[in-house]
């Protein structure tokens, strides 16, 4: 407790006090609930889902976990899905091109989410004259947008080896044997969240703040306990 309290006195060399309301409450699970949703969309194998194999397991994509379809040498052809771990190939160079811009986006907004833990213990971070919430606002539509390109570069990638060993008929744009999986639809619902999210943000300034400039913590701490 008294080293987030220390870490907060040294960010916040000004503030913005805030009224305590339910949206200011909303907009903080709100940003949780979008970084975790992102978080859980990037790291698992249910991007695509293809065909089920001989054994009647479905096959699936995911940036993650390195998965694929063999097909056996014999006369039955049997075909069998398999995941050998984390992915260690990141070939075509746009599979890894995707995967860095949607890691940007959401390790820029995980970062963000932690900051606004030191936002419980500190009445309002600013920076460059901006309050926490227009620069989180900023942050997060910025993110978002940054992830949405990548899921939108993402069906580039169908035409792919990759892609095809799952799908068999895929190209760009089309998805051949594969259907899109719930981590593709997530993906996609929080970068259209992360904009409504990002406007809730910088709705708090004006409704819900007024700004106070302070020369130091303890001139802070001295209008705290005057009643203001």
């Amino acid at each position: 407790m008294e080293l987030s309290r220390g870490i907060a006195q040294f960010v916040c060399h000004q503030t913005m006090l805030p009224y305590k309301t339910w949206k200011s409450v909303l907009w903080f699970v709100a940003t949780w609930l979008l970084t975790i949703g992102l978080v859980v969309s990037v790291s698992t194998s249910y991007w695509l889902i293809g065909p089920p194999d001989s054994d009647g397991v479905a096959a699936r994509f995911g940036f993650i976990e390195d998965c694929s379809v063999s097909t056996s040498n014999d006369s039955s052809s049997t075909t069998k899905f398999s995941c050998s771990g984390l992915r260690t190939n990141f070939q075509p160079l746009l599979l890894l091109v995707v995967m860095c811009i949607l890691g940007v986006g959401v390790f820029s907004l995980t970062f963000l989410t932690l900051l606004t833990l030191i936002y419980c213990f500190c009445d309002q971070l600013t920076a460059c004259g901006r309050s926490f919430h227009t620069l989180a606002g900023i942050w997060q539509a910025t993110a978002s947008l940054v992830t949405l390109v990548g899921v939108g570069l993402f069906p580039v990638l169908w035409e792919d080896d990759t892609i095809t060993n799952i799908c068999k008929t895929s190209q760009i744009f089309e998805l051949g044997e594969c259907s899109p999986g719930f981590s593709l639809y997530l993906a996609v619902a929080c970068c259209f969240l992360g904009y409504i999210v990002a406007g809730f943000s910088l709705s708090l300034d004006k409704s819900t703040f007024r700004v106070t400039r302070f020369d130091s913590m303890e001139s802070l701490d001295t209008y705290k306990q005057s009643g203001y």
